[in-house]
């Protein structure tokens, strides 16, 4: 089996101006991950960048996507059950960064469309207000036979 996997791009924007350690920010804001297969798994850490004077605390989830990319479709309805994430709750203080762990692991029996998608959530836990959600997009295209 030959998993291509590629990955790019910042999850959120960032003036060119500022400092990047001023800026609250996730990489990568895109996965592609090609010729998966049922009964495989696959490991990719994102990296998350605390831009905010105060030390804090963000949760890290699975989430189903607001759109998915052209050609793709939504996660069926139980990949929330094969994703893990490594640290769902980190707290970094100003100016950390942390890599964390997510692993894919398709059961042998998973029925899933030739290319899909499912997103990394990743928010401050105890925000109130309005809130920034930064997302690292996960693009899976299944083994052709």
């Amino acid at each position: 089996m030959l998993i291509t996997l590629l990955t790019a791009g910042l999850a959120c924007s960032i003036r060119q101006s500022a400092p990047l350690d001023d800026n609250t920010w996730l990489s990568p804001g895109k996965i592609q991950v090609s010729n998966f297969q049922s009964g495989k798994s696959i490991s990719q850490k994102i990296t998350l960048h605390n831009g905010s004077k105060l030390t804090t605390q963000y949760t890290v989830y699975y989430r189903i996507p607001d759109y998915v990319e052209n050609g793709y479709t939504s996660a069926p309805s139980d990949a929330s059950s094969w994703v893990d994430i490594g640290d769902k709750n980190p707290v970094l203080i100003f100016g950390e960064t942390r890599e964390i762990p997510i692993n894919l692991k398709l059961p042998l029996e998973a029925k899933t469309p030739s290319c899909w998608e499912f997103w990394i959530g990743v928010k401050a836990a105890n925000e109130t207000g309005l809130t920034a959600e930064l997302c690292s997009r996960w693009l899976i295209s299944m083994e052709v036979n």
